[in-house]
């Protein structure tokens, strides 16, 4: 497996593995909310490629697994007390790690995150930072499992469709 920066040309394999995975955990005990037509959204992605911040797994010319980054979390976030006091481009903010749902349970994920940190200790970061659904027990367990420690709880609305509010779950780790 060959760990590497994300290009324009990777973008519709990156969805995919997206599409893929929210798919298959929509309505399951572990679902973290991605829907195709919501988060994460093609923009979103779009975004974190164009400003170098998307890393991709990649087998025998196959994407396996994404991982995305950049220096924020969002504004719901304002409020946590984060184990790091050090300024946004001092932040590797970690978003969307995803692993192709047949080559799950092989530790793909872990390698992805531990490459993710490493390359954001390399670019002088100090802290990394990420959410995930409170019901995620194998991700925040992956986390904990790398060092992650838990700063935080709150509800956030990520279908603006409707109303309901999805518990998440708010982790730090330094670097």
């Amino acid at each position: 497996m060959r760990i590497r920066q994300a290009t324009t040309n990777d973008f519709s394999s990156i969805m995919d593995l997206y599409h893929e995975a929210s798919d298959a955990m929509a309505g399951t005990p572990y679902d973290c909310c991605w829907r195709r037509d919501g988060h994460p959204s093609p923009d979103f992605v779009h975004g974190l490629i164009s400003g170098n911040g998307m890393l991709v797994a990649e087998e025998k010319d196959e994407l396996i697994g994404a991982i995305g980054v950049n220096h924020d979390l969002g504004h719901d976030y304002e409020d946590v007390m984060w184990l790091a006091n050090v300024s946004t481009q001092l932040v590797c903010a970690i978003h969307l790690l995803v692993v192709r749902m047949g080559q799950r349970g092989q530790g793909l994920a872990r390698t992805i995150l531990r490459e993710c940190l490493m390359w954001a200790a390399n670019k002088g970061m100090r802290t990394a930072r990420l959410d995930a659904t409170a019901n995620n027990e194998p991700a925040i367990a992956l986390y904990q499992s790398e060092g992650f420690a838990l700063v935080g709880k709150g509800d956030l609305d990520v279908n603006p469709d409707d109303d309901s509010l999805v518990p998440f779950v708010v982790m730090e780790r330094l670097l």
